[in-house]
């Protein structure tokens, strides 16, 4: 038991690891197609501040749903190696459910910051938010990044629990109170 349980936390180490260097990279991927008016890779080698504050929120905030929905696919891996028998599932059938589950969070990670970030453009018609971050205007880069951050933190709450309810979880049995 004490193998499985190392072997399992390994693992988890390894799933966060994987997660985390997906994270960077789909970021840096999407923020590639999402913003057509400025190439960010050359806008951070002429230190453009802007873009790097909006660069590092929308990090923190893609991290910070991912880590959400993260919780639930680690508590299935641990049932179904810690706890066999509680697991009414097979091995097949856990990793379809853990990928799944992951791929809807980056899903929903990545849809949601696209539409915040779009939805606060056209609250904002008096400025293009985009010429704006070329140009280096800090104060755009900070509430662009702000905006982002505001979202996760209240869509990372959603994301955990809607995982948590996609999830299988064993039952624990049944308590009768009363006759």
């Amino acid at each position: 038991m004490y193998v499985t349980r190392v072997l399992v936390s390994i693992f988890e180490f390894v799933l966060t690891v994987i997660m985390s260097v997906l994270i960077l990279y789909v970021n840096y991927v999407s923020m590639r197609h999402m913003h057509k008016d400025y190439n960010e890779a050359e806008e951070l080698k002429k230190q453009n501040v802007a873009i790097a504050v909006l660069l590092a929120a929308l990090l923190f905030a893609t991290a910070l749903m991912v880590q959400k929905g993260i919780g639930p696919v680690i508590s299935l891996v641990r049932i179904y190696f810690l706890t066999p028998q509680d697991a009414d599932f097979s091995l097949g059938k856990m990793v379809l459910f853990a990928v799944s589950q992951l791929v809807l969070v980056f899903v929903i990670a990545l849809f949601t910051v696209s539409f915040s970030l779009r939805f606060y453009g056209k609250l904002t018609r008096d400025i293009d938010e985009g010429a704006e971050l070329k140009k280096g205007n800090i104060a755009v880069g900070i509430v662009l990044a702000s905006v982002v951050l505001v979202v996760a933190m209240y869509v990372s709450e959603g994301i955990g629990s809607l995982t948590r309810a996609l999830v299988p979880q064993p039952s624990i049995g049944r308590v009768q109170i009363m006759r």
